[in-house]
């Protein structure tokens, strides 16, 4: 079972710089981060990760347009033949940045947080949503894919049918929706993170936005029933000579130059040696494996 679709995918965050302060950043990004890994760096990493079976590289950050080698790491990774996928706030998307990527770009994803209000609020700066909306005409114009990324909170599952109409509208071709995190800054909202009726609610509203947009528009809900994952935990074995990317993908890098599985944060006490490695009952995967993959700090 696979949480993440078919192919292997390794998550790289190049920068922790960013032009903007969300309330809700997991990695708790800003003007002032200054975490950034070397381009050298990244050429090994994804030369290493297609050679552990990974396909997919998605780059998030931080804002990536802010990482000052991001053409070059794409170029290295298409060399690589990895797939590239990009997620990026939109407010810095323009011909200039966009024009370095011709042929590099899979697939350009925008943040979405809801109507003008609410993504202002969500982005803490007034004008976010019109900095974003006014870009994605350039994003069109350069012919590369784009979706949007609609962060699902508590309070906000009645905006998924708003969110589907402003994607199918600006010609997107996904709308992703990935569930508030209480990590890095978005810790403060914690109250907001969607439990279980929400996600069930959300599960329904997808269903239903995908008959009414048929093969306009393509639905990716980042949510997994808590018995499935239950049952991918007990049975999550490698045996010898299996590839990385069939065991653990997503496989994050930090921009720190942290591997760890599955999630940006995922805790590092499991990365000291002697710490436990079983956690509600679930044994966790052996930090040993991830030094394959130039992890571990």
């Amino acid at each position: 079972m696979r949480f993440t679709g078919a192919r292997g995918v390794v998550q790289v965050h190049p920068t922790r710089r960013c032009n903007l302060t969300c309330v809700h950043c997991y990695s708790d990004s800003g003007p002032k981060a200054a975490d950034e890994l070397p381009l050298p760096v990244l050429g090994d990493l994804v030369a290493d990760a297609a050679a552990l079976g990974y396909e997919v590289l998605a780059v998030s950050g931080g804002e990536p347009f802010m990482y000052p080698h991001l053409p070059g790491f794409l170029r290295q990774a298409k060399a690589a033949g990895l797939q590239c996928l990009l997620t990026s706030n939109g407010t810095l998307v323009s011909p200039r940045r966009l024009e370095p990527l011709a042929g590099c770009l899979d697939l350009l994803v925008l943040s979405l947080d809801g109507p003008r209000p609410e993504h202002d609020r969500m982005r803490a700066r007034d004008g976010a949503y019109d900095a974003m909306a006014r870009r994605i005409g350039a994003v069109r114009q350069a012919g590369i894919p784009f979706g949007f990324l609609f962060t699902l909170t508590q309070h906000n599952v009645h905006q998924l049918a708003w969110a589907a109409e402003f994607a199918a509208a600006s010609g997107a071709s996904l709308l992703q929706v990935h569930p508030l995190e209480a990590s890095g800054r978005g810790r403060s909202l914690h109250r907001a993170v969607p439990d279980a009726t929400e996600g069930s609610y959300a599960l329904l509203e997808v269903a239903r936005l995908r008959r009414a947009f048929g093969a306009t528009l393509r639905f990716q809900l980042d949510l997994a029933p808590s018995a499935a994952l239950a049952a991918f935990l007990r049975e999550l074995t490698a045996d010898e000579g299996d590839e990385l990317a069939r065991v653990l993908s997503p496989l994050v890098v930090e921009p720190d130059g942290w591997c760890v599985p599955w999630q940006y944060g995922f805790p590092r006490a499991f990365g000291e040696p002697g710490a436990p490695v079983v956690v509600n009952g679930y044994e966790r995967l052996a930090w040993a494996a991830l030094a394959s993959a130039g992890g571990g700090g």
